[in-house]
């Protein structure tokens, strides 16, 4: 098996005797034993007459076995063992993923609970409507997705004899023709046709030796029999002729005004050594002078392009062009066609040169070679996919290899790049319907397409070029020798208004580094106005940087400049080499006298359209949106923020910049692979830009103070019908003490809460809690969203289970040690990658946690808490003392009995102004 001279990890690929396949994989470093089993089934094998069968299975098998017949007793088995479970129900793959403490021990019963959950499922009747109606929330949940609903329409208009076509979700009436016991029927046959040894493929990543996980991994699963050969099904084309050559408008929820245009292609799975459409999705995705979307900017048509995504399966693949569109775009369709045809005939007559796949080819080995590692949990469900996609050998860099590079295939390719084969979707609000689709009910029509393309090659052939070679690509550097004294950052400048940490990394090891540069700018203080102002310029400048430093970003040196509540900040990020030279060249742009009249009106209803389209997100975001709103003093809500963007001139925003750049604190960290001297030249540019402009000190990010209010109540309105509530609780102070019982009564409550509200009560999909602190002052919530239960009711539910856990609280007593120690092993927990690290290290400097130990304190705290101290933290919670409560809602509250001691929040802008801030 193939794997990077840089991974120091042991790998193993083994096949036991019954025909698992099985990957092991020891990491000396990892924090968590991670395991994913995948199922080569999915929703193509749904029964024809039962769509979202497949679904129903997966959902089931959470919900007992017969070594453990008490539902969800793994994921509570798991909950506290630091750890947690999912699945995932795609077309062809199900995959069951999970993570836990990284002992023997906790392995041990994991897999125990695994082999159990796939091999010896109960599939009990009694759960089987309860499950149904978890199944509708979560399809009722997405009524209102866009994504969701155009998926639909794709389903609809391709072949209705490929599986693709079948509603892969299911809801209550796609089931309502089968009674409990025949649904049981149909998932039993669907579990012992699919769910055998030779159809599944698990992989463990473990700290343990090889022989250890070997061990286990045969204690559970080497007696699982296989019953019967599975047979292959042929699935027919994706398309029928009827299929390609068409236009399909789509009329979206969202503001929204996009075109996608695809091109089907045959199966790539025997290409994955030539990956002929990454390198076509490398040229028509560049963003640089002379490429596509570079000239659909100029004719300001299109503002973001990209290339390569769609669907894919055993049988095919899709190509998309991914545009979003202004008004003026809308009116030239045929042009922009017309411009990706003469762009396909200037690749097809010039060539694919060898050096461009090789540049693409070392791209893909540095990713690989220095990728972020990513957490167990999520990596092991990607690997159990991949051993089906790829020889056993390819398993680890098949993603990434590129090593028989063929120019004529990707050329080949092009020749599926024709209008005939094209299926090309306007997304718009102003499109003509006359159908809709089934389920999520999308407006939508479909037509032949007539391109008038004749004359591509000759109207805009002489605008395009294909991309020049990329300077920013280099060979790693040597990883530097590390200086222990600055293996946790350290004060390398302290001025009036400025102050430089410096600090050298001494785990990963890889040529990476992280740069940060904060701005705080007291003028930010003065209103909304100045707020939206510096949002338009912020996204002015990233989109001249964006185009200018393209190339950078390719060659994995990049950038990200953004707003915060106390002003702005810029990071770059990647290969160390030329990154801190690059890092002084944004100080630089920032401050050039950029004329944005050309892009800035493109720019400006970009923002409005992303902002506008916040308003239609599910109920519960849209109400931590708010709640966030409500408590940061700085933080305005979006359509606050598009009414004042929508004012603003030009002028306003380069007067903004003024004002923003006039004084400011200017605090900096620099860690990675670099040596102290390494930093002289950037920390001389900093100083010397800081030394330009007047200084100040920080900006307090002010958090407002309700700890002594009434209950704040505030309704959400939301386009979507669930009803839904959050429920939020300001703790009494921001002390580590009162941190870690917040954290501690948040990891006590998760569980029961989301097993008598969602499992046991029904009430809804989304169900659950969470630790929110606002600037450093903890907090926690209580959130449902419920397709088919009153606010009221909800409001009343959350009340009713707090009660009950308080009167019930010495039962707990028994798991107080264990939820401790899971809270201790979450704090204490080593960073995974260096981007971790690095974000770590810079909250700290931001939170003024200057000795690096805040965790190591917390765990202090935890220590020496009694579970005394626990139940006074949750008798003051709900009985209020000393905590501020705010409560959000969406949906009508007119059946809830008057609130004593409630406050009603209708004006947001004199709440903000009345508030007293922490």
């Amino acid at each position: 098996m193939y794997k990077s001279a840089y991974d120091k990890r042991q790998y193993k690929f083994i096949e036991l005797p019954n025909g698992l396949k099985v990957l092991l994989v020891q990491d000396i470093h990892t924090n968590k034993s991670a395991c994913s089993i995948t199922v080569k089934a999915g929703h193509f094998n749904d029964d024809c007459d039962c769509h979202g069968i497949s679904h129903l299975l997966e959902h089931m098998l959470f919900l007992g076995n017969h070594a453990f017949p008490v539902a969800n007793a793994f994921s509570e088995f798991l909950a506290s063992h630091n750890g947690s479970i999912n699945a995932s129900t795609g077309t062809e793959f199900t995959s069951y993923f999970y993570d836990v403490n990284s002992n023997t021990n906790a392995e041990d019963i994991g897999l125990k609970h695994l082999s159990a959950m796939i091999l010896k499922p109960k599939f009990d009747e009694k759960f089987i409507e309860k499950e149904l109606k978890v199944i509708d929330a979560e399809f009722l949940l997405k009524q209102k997705d866009d994504l969701r609903r155009l998926y639909q329409v794709h389903k609809e208009t391709c072949n209705p004899a490929h599986p693709f076509s079948k509603f892969s979700v299911g809801n209550l009436e796609s089931f309502s023709a089968f009674s409990n016991s025949e649904l049981k029927e149909k998932i039993q046959r669907l579990h012992q046709t699919y769910y055998q040894p030779h159809n599944t493929a698990l992989c463990l990543i473990s700290k343990h030796e090889i022989g250890t996980s070997e061990l286990l991994i045969q204690k559970h699963f080497g007696q699982w029999d296989a019953t019967t050969p599975i047979s292959v099904t042929k699935h027919p084309s994706l398309y029928l002729p009827e299929n390609l050559g068409i236009q399909i408008n789509i009329k979206p929820i969202q503001r929204a005004q996009r075109m996608i245009l695809t091109f089907p292609l045959p199966a790539q799975d025997k290409h994955f050594r030539s990956k002929p459409l990454s390198v076509l999705s490398h040229i028509l995705g560049d963003e640089g002078d002379g490429g596509l979307l570079s000239f659909y900017k100029q004719k300001n048509w299109a503002t973001t392009l990209s290339a390569g995504g769609g669907i894919e399966g055993s049988n095919f693949k899709d190509f998309n062009i991914n545009l979003q569109l202004t008004n003026e775009g809308i009116k030239n369709q045929d042009n922009i066609i017309s411009a990706l045809f003469a762009f396909i005939q200037l690749i097809k007559e010039e060539g694919v040169s060898n050096w461009r796949i090789q540049e693409i080819s070392l791209l893909n080995q540095l990713m690989w070679d220095f990728t972020d590692q990513a957490k167990p949990i999520d990596e092991v469900q990607e690997l159990s996919v991949a051993m089906f996609e790829y020889p056993e050998e390819y398993v680890l860099c098949g993603d990434y290899i590129l090593d028989k590079p063929s120019p004529a295939l990707t050329i080949q390719m092009l020749e599926y790049f024709i209008p005939e084969n094209l299926r090309l979707k306007v997304i718009t609000p102003d499109v003509t319907t006359s159908l809709i689709a089934k389920w999520y009910n999308t407006p939508y029509d479909v037509k032949k397409l007539k391109l008038e393309i004749e004359i591509y090659k000759s109207q805009y052939y002489s605008n395009f070029k294909l991309p020049d070679v990329n300077k920013f690509i280099q060979p790693p550097s040597k990883h530097n020798d590390v200086n222990h004294n600055y293996h946790l950052p350290q004060e390398i400048v302290s001025e009036a208004g400025l102050h430089i940490w410096y600090g050298q990394d001494d785990k990963f090891k890889q040529p990476k580094g992280h740069c940060y540069l904060t701005f705080d700018c007291p003028i930010v203080n003065q209103g909304i106005e100045i707020v939206a102002a510096k949002r338009l310029w912020i996204s002015l400048l990233n989109e001249r940087l964006n185009q200018k430093y393209y190339q950078a970003n390719m060659a994995g040196i990049h950038f990200h400049l953004y707003p915060h509540q106390g002003g702005f900040s810029i990071q770059t990020s990647g290969f160390s080499n030329p990154q801190l030279e690059f890092c002084s060249t944004l100080l630089t742009e920032i401050i050039v006298d950029d004329n944005f009249e050309s892009r800035f009106q493109q720019v400006k209803n970009k923002q409005l359209n992303g902002l506008s389209n916040t308003l239609l997100n599910k109920p519960i975001n849209r109400m931590f949106s708010r709640l966030a709103v409500l408590m940061q003093q700085q933080n305005y809500p979006p359509e606050q923020l598009a009414l004042n963007i929508n004012k603003l001139e030009l002028s306003d925003v380069k007067m903004t910049k003024e004002k923003l750049l006039s004084r400011f604190h200017l605090e900096s960290l620099i860690y990675g692979d670099w040596t102290h001297s390494d930093t002289v030249k950037v920390v001389k540019d900093i100083k010397d830009f800081r030394n330009k402009y007047q200084t100040t000190d920080k900006i307090t990010r002010g958090v407002a103070d309700i700890r002594t209010l009434a209950t704040q109540v505030h309704q959400v309105d939301c386009e979507h019908p669930d009803a839904a509530v959050v429920l939020y609780f300001q703790a009494p102070d921001s002390t580590i003490k009162t941190n870690v019982l917040t954290i501690l009564t948040e990891q006590l409550l998760a569980t029961p809460f989301f097993h008598e509200l969602r499992t046991t009560q029904q009430l809804g999909y989304l169900v659950g809690t969470g630790f929110v602190p606002y600037n450093n002052h903890p907090g926690i919530s209580f959130y449902i969203q419920s397709p088919h239960k009153t606010v009221s009711q909800l409001i009343e539910a959350i009340n009713t289970f707090l009660v009950a856990m308080l009167e019930g609280i010495k039962e707990y007593e028994n798991i107080w040690k264990m939820i401790k120690n899971g809270v201790i092993k979450q704090l204490m927990q080593k960073d995974t990658n260096l981007n971790m690290k690095s974000q770590h290290l810079w909250m700290a400097i931001g939170n003024g946690n200057l000795t690096f130990n805040h965790n190591e304190k917390m765990v202090e705290a935890i220590v020496k808490l009694e579970f005394t101290d626990l139940k006074h933290y949750l008798v003051d919670m709900v009985s209020r003392q000393n905590f501020g409560e705010f409560l959000l809602y969406s949906g009508d509250l007119s059946d809830h009995p008057t609130f004593i001691k409630a406050a009603n929040i209708s004006n947001i802008q004199r709440f903000k102004s009345e508030t007293i801030y922490l």
